[in-house]
């Protein structure tokens, strides 16, 4: 699958004079091996696409019919990021607005949303990012706490795994129906189908411009970051088809990071022809099997170590997710699900087989069907993601905050669960494609730092290499929408790439790279202007 923007780059550029990584390899290029070829220096992009790669002596010939000649001043090219899980709209709500990840205590939280109470006079709240696992009081506001910060607002406030919420008492009022639905809290912390009823009301108080503003400026973060593309998950839990729909129409109309979407929702609710007619890549994404270790709604085989009369929440059976699959295989179309805990894995992957005894494991094959997350994956998990033809969509974040010892996933799960999580190193030698995310806004937009988080896994039989960690985040997003072609920095392939400013050092004892220019099919969408041109 390719993806034609109207806004593709036209002019001839040559860059000279820095180092161009055409395999994406992130590594300190400044050593040389003289049985190695030597690494090239220049890249002539006619248009949308890469024409020449090599040495600075033989890009003389390019330089009287380039339209512009970029000096690199030694500075290192990459082909561009993908980021292959994020949410837009929360995101640029979030970089917008009211981001409580930045609270390191329950009383900073509340301060915070009193601020932008006192900011927004009276309008609903939207806020993201609390995490009680982090605070000194163990536990997360109430309502009535929030009530008193927001001077009696509309309030909404998404953990930062965005599977449960508190919400104020005026929201509350709103959806007196919830009160009823599983997960509703009298405390004002909301889980599971209470959660979901509340966030849908929450999320249909954005407005059209307010809605836009997010898209651009979550497209504009990516861009500064050096990501040239995002896989947006939607659907109806979590976001509006019109909302998917304004943001593919942006990436088509705007320069910036490609947008590819993926709409979650069930065939046997319509959503594969909701899918096609949106213009997605598939009825996949965030198409919940369960819910998030920290919000305990993960759906595990055995009980939460810190809850033991909870074991999560299963919100699809296994002929659900398997009418699914042939589904959205007799659309052409990828299917995929959100999976977190084991006992949810073992549902989808139950389901994938059964489809495959149906259709045949090559028809199965075909689609690279997703699982976003896969958390806690075994070993016979990974064998039929490989025999399948799965790609697995994961975080290396997740571990790089709640992977620790002594961390979220530790605490929620104890030390024998925590330790067998995020295989990412037996995913890669199992053969099964693996496409690193963000899951902005539960974790930052920020590629080198999930790259650094997967090179230094807390378990160390699950550390990347730096190459292979780099791939995942880069060429691995674009076979993950069937392109064949992006991701690598080669003649003919399309001009995604990034200009860094120094190499990459992933040890923790040096700056992560900075973004000096970034470009999507030839068209710059970032620009420090502290490369040189003509």
């Amino acid at each position: 699958m390719t993806h034609a923007p109207n806004w593709r780059g036209s002019r001839r550029v040559l860059l000279t004079g820095g180092v161009i990584l055409h395999d994406g390899t992130p590594v300190d290029q400044a050593v040389t091996h003289s049985d190695t070829p030597p690494v090239p220096t220049a890249m002539f992009i006619n248009g949308h696409e890469i024409a020449w790669i090599g040495s600075a002596a033989d890009a003389q010939r390019y330089l009287d019919d380039a339209d512009e000649h970029v000096s690199l001043k030694g500075a290192v090219v990459t082909p561009g990021f993908v980021d292959a899980h994020v949410h837009a709209t929360s995101t640029g709500l979030t970089l917008a607005g009211l981001d409580l990840t930045r609270a390191n205590s329950l009383a900073e939280a509340l301060a915070l949303v009193e601020a932008a109470a006192r900011s927004a006079r009276g309008a609903p709240l939207l806020g993201h990012g609390w995490d009680e696992t982090r605070w000194p009081e163990g536990r997360p506001p109430t309502s009535t706490e929030v009530d008193r910060a927001s001077y009696g607002s509309l309030v909404y406030l998404s953990r930062i795994d965005v599977h449960s919420a508190v919400v104020s008492s005026a929201l509350i009022a709103e959806v007196p129906a919830a009160r009823e639905l599983d997960g509703f809290g009298a405390d004002g912390v909301m889980s599971r189908a209470a959660h979901h009823a509340y966030r849908e009301v929450a999320l249909r108080l954005i407005g059209a411009a307010q809605q836009e503003q997010a898209h651009r400026l979550t497209r504009s973060r990516a861009a500064s970051l050096g990501i040239v593309s995002l896989h947006e998950m939607a659907g109806p839990a979590i976001s509006s088809a019109q909302d998917l729909r304004s943001l593919l129409r942006l990436s088509e109309q705007e320069p910036g990071p490609l947008v590819y979407g993926y709409w979650g929702e069930l065939a046997e609710s319509g959503g594969v022809e909701q899918a096609m007619e949106i213009g997605a890549v598939g009825a996949a994404g965030d198409l919940f099997i369960d819910g998030a270790i920290g919000s305990r709604t993960a759906c595990l085989r055995h009980a939460y170590l810190d809850s033991q009369d909870s074991a999560g929440a299963q919100y699809l059976t296994e002929e659900q997710v398997r009418d699914h699959v042939t589904a959205c295989i007799g659309a052409g179309i990828q299917a995929g699900f959100h999976v977190i805990g084991d006992r949810a894995t073992d549902v989808i992957m139950a389901a994938m087989t059964g489809a495959a005894a149906l259709l045949g494991v090559d028809s199965v094959r075909l689609g690279r069907h997703r699982l976003e997350h896969a958390e806690m994956l075994d070993s016979a998990h990974i064998a039929e993601m490989s025999r399948l033809g799965m790609t697995a969509s994961v975080q290396p974040m997740f571990d790089g905050l709640w992977g620790s010892e002594g961390g979220m996933y530790e605490q929620r799960l104890g030390a024998a669960r925590a330790q067998s999580m995020n295989r990412f190193a037996d995913l890669q030698t199992a053969g099964v494609l693996t496409a690193f995310g963000s899951d902005s806004p539960v974790t930052d937009l920020g590629p080198w730092q999930a790259v650094q988080a997967a090179v230094r896994h807390h378990q160390p039989g699950q550390q990347l290499s730096e190459q292979a960690a780099f791939a995942a985040h880069s060429r691995a997003g674009w076979r993950a929408v069937g392109d064949e072609r992006s991701g690598t920095l080669a003649p003919g392939s399309p001009a995604h790439y990034a200009i860094w400013d120094i190499p990459a050092d992933l040890t923790g004892a040096a700056p992560l790279p900075r973004a000096l220019r970034t470009v999507v099919a030839g068209a710059v969408v970032h620009d420090t202007q502290e490369v040189g041109g003509r």
